[in-house]
């Protein structure tokens, strides 16, 4: 019973952590507004994938080594934040016709099929934003401090590994959906743009608070 209490608990935690406001959500949500659903979707999984990178790292005790050293940390804030006003640069500057064809294609067809290159493409800048974020690093860290100790089976910390990952896939693909769902996507399809820019807006703000910001 003690265990099974543990493992909601760090499910109900995680799940708040990953519905909060940052980064991640706005880049989710650019992503989905502004190139549909099957973009979205891919956005997913690189966010998830980036958090099951750190959630093991920090089970593996990888995560003990970079956190206890100032300048793995310094260096992932300044990436993260220059990565996060780079694609906020980038969002507040596209191509408008590229994003009209490709909000107008799922607006048809949203399971449309998009092109493998670009799959890889919304996966990776995913992925990266995750990784270039050293407040996960430390957030995961402080977390698993108190779910596991020297003492824990391997399958406890595969299990916390795992579900961490999952909770995290599971929101950001319901709200994919959410997002394109006929009666969202109708309403802000002629907002697309302007939602693309407010979005790179965000991201820009958030990499210069993270530029100024203190990891500890």
């Amino acid at each position: 019973m003690e265990f099974l209490l543990k493992w909601l608990a760090l499910i109900g935690l995680q799940t708040v952590a990953t519905m909060s406001p940052g980064p991640a959500f706005v880049l989710h949500v650019k992503s989905t507004m502004s190139y549909g659903r099957t973009y979205g979707i891919y956005t997913a999984l690189g966010l998830a994938a980036g958090v099951g990178i750190y959630a093991f790292a920090v089970i593996a005790g990888l995560a003990v080594i970079l956190a206890s050293s100032e300048w793995a940390l310094e260096f992932l804030r300044y990436a993260g934040a220059g990565y996060l006003i780079y694609i906020g640069f980038k969002a507040l500057f596209s191509k408008t016709e590229t994003r009209a064809q490709s909000t107008q294609t799922e607006q048809t067809q949203p399971n449309q099929n998009i092109p493998g290159k670009e799959k890889i493409k919304a996966f990776k800048i995913a992925l990266i934003t995750q990784l270039l974020n050293p407040k996960a690093l430390v957030y995961f860290t402080a977390v698993f401090a108190q779910f596991i100790t020297t003492s824990s089976p391997l399958w406890i910390l595969i299990l916390y590994g795992l579900s961490v990952t999952i909770v995290e896939l599971l929101w950001w693909i319901a709200l994919t959906f959410i997002l394109t769902h006929d009666h969202v996507r109708t309403r802000f399809t002629k907002l697309s743009q302007g939602i693309e820019r407010v979005c790179g807006g965000l991201l820009i703000a958030l990499g210069v608070r993270l530029a100024l910001s203190k990891i500890h």
